[in-house]
């Protein structure tokens, strides 16, 4: 009796475990004037736990080349050095740019990323980033969510 009350319990403990620390995932994408955009949220319940973003910017459509993307998002890079929680690099290829943006909201400072211009929040973020809030927001601005 003993031991089937422990395996028992044992059960119930893993099962609570399991329920409370599982992360989700959401994707969402857009495609838009030359600029292919997914962003992944991990998630735990309503809380965003990180974000992470891939924008692929095709020059022929921005009427652009190499060298002038290079001039222009080489300032934008320059905002993301330094910032607690936050990676951020550009690949330029010959026909498109690749940014990849990281963001471990547990990790940022929300004052240093309010004038970061592409990181935008409602409320403060050192609340905790909503799931919810952040789907509908994308879906408003014309994002779409992609099923597993």
């Amino acid at each position: 009796m003993r031991k089937a009350w422990a395996l028992f319990l044992f059960a119930a403990l893993m099962i609570i475990l399991t329920a409370c620390g599982s992360e989700e995932t959401r994707i969402f994408e857009l495609n838009d004037q030359g600029v292919e955009s997914t962003l992944v949220y991990t998630h735990n319940g309503d809380e965003v736990i990180s974000q992470s973003t891939e924008n692929i910017i095709n020059y022929e459509e921005l009427g652009i080349d190499k060298e002038q993307a290079e001039e222009i998002f080489a300032g934008y890079s320059d905002q993301y050095q330094d910032l607690a929680g936050v990676e951020h690099s550009f690949d330029f290829g010959d026909e498109e740019a690749t940014e990849n943006i990281s963001i471990v909201y547990d990790e940022i400072d929300a004052e240093e990323l309010e004038n970061v211009e592409g990181i935008d929040f409602e409320g403060d973020p050192s609340d905790g980033i909503s799931m919810e809030r952040s789907a509908e927001m994308l879906l408003d601005q014309g994002y779409t969510e992609v099923e597993e």
